[in-house]
């Protein structure tokens, strides 16, 4: 007969999100390396003196004690273990790691996901931290993460009949998961042109190490196209509108800067 489940968990996790449940208590979501994601009750989390409410804001790495309970785990201690002060520093910043923690959330299942997307997230939100470029960052984490839930683009072949497709004779469709031949294009009223450099280039970044993908250089325009084609990905395939990917386009309006900035693996 299988064990039990232990009735306490001791792990990493990182805070997605959280919302209230009744006056003081906060139901938390968690990303966890050997657990998946999962929600838990964080009880008295609102009161003034609550060693619970520092550590488990969003946005923040934590190693916490979990009790099984019935229907909810109850984090039972939390603490600290980075909280990424750098992402804080500035609103471009900021907005692009809140939205990698949505797109995590939306593309996960509860206490069903792989370890890896733990791992791919903590090292996505270390790049941020450390400077790399927001782009680089955001469009290779988005690859990763959907080909780990499940949901792998298709950038090289039409979708619709396989055939192997040149950058530059390349449609492509959201909903449709990835780049389609012309002519079955025709089948798919929501398809659109997918210009060949950005085309080559989210190839690249799917193929080859995060190492190597730095190395290409992004001018503004060919960056907001990537952007573009990222977000009405994200939003087809979580099946919603995503409201952290407003808040980078808005968040760059306000700083007053261009699609790109000057930060490794991207060039102004």
């Amino acid at each position: 007969m299988p064990g039990r489940a232990p009735r306490v968990i001791r792990t990493e996790a990182v805070v997605l999100r959280h919302r209230r449940l009744g006056e003081a208590d906060r139901i938390v979501t968690l990303l966890t390396p050997g657990h998946g994601k999962r929600d838990a009750v964080a009880k008295g989390a609102l009161r003034p003196r609550s060693r619970l409410a520092g550590p488990l804001e969003p946005l923040s790495l934590v190693e916490l004690v979990l009790a099984r309970g019935r229907t909810l785990d109850i984090i039972t201690q939390a603490e600290s273990r980075q909280s990424f002060p750098q992402l804080h520093a500035g609103l471009e910043r900021l907005a692009a790691a809140l939205y990698l923690l949505e797109l995590t959330d939306r593309l996960t299942v509860e206490q069903q996901e792989p370890d890896a997307v733990f791992e791919l997230l903590l090292e996505a939100l270390g790049r941020l931290e450390r400077g790399d470029g927001l782009h680089l960052v955001s469009r290779t984490f988005e690859l990763a993460l959907l080909e780990a839930a499940g949901f792998r683009p298709e950038w090289e072949r039409c979708v619709a009949c396989a055939r192997s497709l040149a950058a530059d004779e390349a449609a492509w469709s959201a909903l449709a998961g990835g780049v389609l031949c012309r002519p079955c294009a025709a089948g798919h009223p929501e398809a659109g042109p997918l210009d060949g450099r950005a085309l080559r280039v989210l190839r690249a970044y799917q193929q080859s190490p995060y190492e190597e993908a730095a190395r290409i250089r992004l001018d503004p325009d060919l960056a907001a196209r990537l952007e573009q084609v990222m977000h009405a990905l994200a939003r087809a395939t979580a099946e919603r509108d995503l409201g952290s990917a407003r808040f980078v386009a808005a968040a760059r309006t306000a700083g007053g800067l261009p699609a790109a900035e000057a930060a490794p693996g991207e060039a102004p």
